[in-house]
C-alpha cells in the first residue's frame, strides 16, 4: 500500500512532457479548424481549433532552414458549409545542427 501511495505522489508531481515548438494564434470566435498549407511536412488534414478557437500546431517536424506556411481560419456554416478566411502567410527558420568538433586531442 505504501508503494502504491508513493507511486501516486511521484506521478502527481512529475513534470509534464510537452512537444513543440508550436505555431499558435489568438482565440478566434466561431473558428472550428485551421487550414495550414506549406512544405511536405505540414499535415494535409485540417488542424482542429482549441476550445477557445485558437490555433496550436506542433511544428517539430519542420525541415532545417526557412519554412513558409499559409494559415486560414475556418468554420462550418449551416447554409454555406465550410468557409475559410483569406490565408495569412507565416515564415520561420529552423536552425541547423552545429558543426562537428574538430582537432580533438588530449592535454595535460
Amino acid at each position: 500500500m505504501k508503494k502504491l501511495l508513493l507511486a501516486m505522489v511521484v506521478l502527481l508531481f512529475a513534470a509534464p512532457a510537452y512537444g513543440g515548438p508550436f505555431l499558435v494564434c489568438d482565440p478566434q470566435e466561431g473558428v472550428t479548424s485551421y487550414l495550414v498549407t506549406g512544405p511536405a511536412w505540414v499535415p494535409t488534414e485540417m488542424v482542429p481549433a482549441q476550445p477557445d478557437g485558437s490555433l496550436k500546431m506542433d511544428v517539430a517536424a519542420a525541415t532545417v532552414g526557412v519554412n513558409s506556411l499559409n494559415v486560414s481560419a475556418c468554420n462550418v456554416d449551416p447554409i454555406w458549409g465550410e468557409v475559410c478566411s483569406l490565408h495569412t502567410p507565416f515564415s520561420f527558420t529552423r536552425p541547423g545542427l552545429p558543426s562537428t568538433p574538430a582537432n580533438l586531442g588530449l592535454s595535460k
